[in-house]
């Protein structure tokens, strides 16, 4: 895993700066959230026409590896072209937790950001049977991990540029902080088919750069074969041709993507 955090991190610093804008907090709203006695921020995004005591879906995103830290700004990097530039798509409200450094999404950060989600949901009355995840890159691994994790929670999973099978033999410190079901998986014979086997049911939407030299596209073309092999209907594959890792801004342009959060229900 630690590979991958390298990988990524030297990939997306060298074609982004390391210190990103100040974003509006009337656009993306600063929150806080205590888990195991540490104090987490994280952002939100709510629609601006939303109706008092509407119930909307709710999208919890993981971020990338580069957008890691404790600022409570960086995170927002990878969205915030998607959603200012078209708020139309975004019906729904986002919760935008940040990794810490020399972190990923397992262990004390999936709880963060699962509590930022649930408190998220009790702040705005969000409809509990339209909670969405999604996430780029580390994200995307993050995203399949706190899935399978938490198969119950959510009624829609969208992995951009992630994967199942770590890159590099991660180390005894980050295999520690995996779930039980996500360690499970990862010593399973077939470790797709582990994760299809609890993700069968599931609504699915893999994006993956045909080009992605980060991340290979196998993983998520693998991960696609094994959930239509058992059966999984209401899964989608989204190959971007052309596209390498940076994936995440075209991604989220794909107007059928928002059309189908929409039909999503639990």
């Amino acid at each position: 895993m630690r590979s991958i955090v390298l990988i990524i991190g030297l990939f997306m610093l060298a074609s982004c700066g390391a210190h990103g804008p100040t974003y509006s907090e009337t656009d993306f709203p600063a929150r806080t959230v205590m888990v195991g006695g540490v104090e987490y921020g994280y952002r939100i995004y709510v629609p601006k026409d939303r109706v008092d005591g509407q119930k909307l879906p709710v999208m919890l995103y993981l971020h990338g590896s580069n957008r890691r830290g404790n600022d409570n700004q960086s995170q927002l990097a990878d969205l915030y072209e998607n959603i200012t530039g078209f708020p139309q798509n975004w019906q729904f409200i986002v919760v935008i937790p940040q990794c810490r450094d020399d972190l990923f999404w397992a262990g004390p950060m999936v709880d963060q950001a699962i509590a930022a989600l649930d408190q998220t949901v009790k702040e705005f009355g969000g409809d509990e049977n339209r909670l969405y995840i999604a996430g780029y890159s580390m994200g995307g691994f993050g995203t399949w991990q706190t899935a399978l994790t938490f198969p119950d929670k959510f009624t829609a999973i969208i992995p951009v540029a992630g994967g199942v099978e770590p890159i590099g033999e991660p180390s005894e410190h980050e295999k520690a902080l995996l779930s039980k079901q996500v360690a499970a998986a990862a010593s399973a014979p077939d470790v797709y088919a582990a994760y299809a086997d609890v993700l069968k049911d599931k609504a699915i939407w893999i994006v993956h750069g045909e080009k992605d030299e980060s991340i290979p596209v196998d993983q998520a073309r693998k991960m696609f074969a094994a959930l239509k092999s058992v059966g999984n209907s209401k899964v989608v594959y989204n190959e971007l041709p052309g596209v390498g890792h940076g994936s995440v801004v075209p991604a989220f342009s794909d107007p059928k993507l928002f059309d189908w959060l929409k039909e999503q229900h639990r």
